[in-house]
């Protein structure tokens, strides 16, 4: 693959992996982080799936 092709992963968002996340934070704040979008994603389904007003 030729050098202008290849991804620039400095400045591509989405080179963030767990490892690189996780050599800049704790185990403790990951985790924390992966239960609080849980739960969110946990309460926007609630809302998708509410029959409230579909009657």
């Amino acid at each position: 693959m030729s050098q202008d092709k290849k991804q620039d992963t400095s400045v591509d968002p989405r080179s963030f992996t767990d490892k690189r996340i996780l050599e800049e934070h704790t185990r403790e704040e990951v985790e924390r982080w992966r239960e609080e979008a849980h739960e969110k994603h946990r309460r926007w389904m609630e809302v998708m799936h509410n029959s409230y007003g579909k009657d």
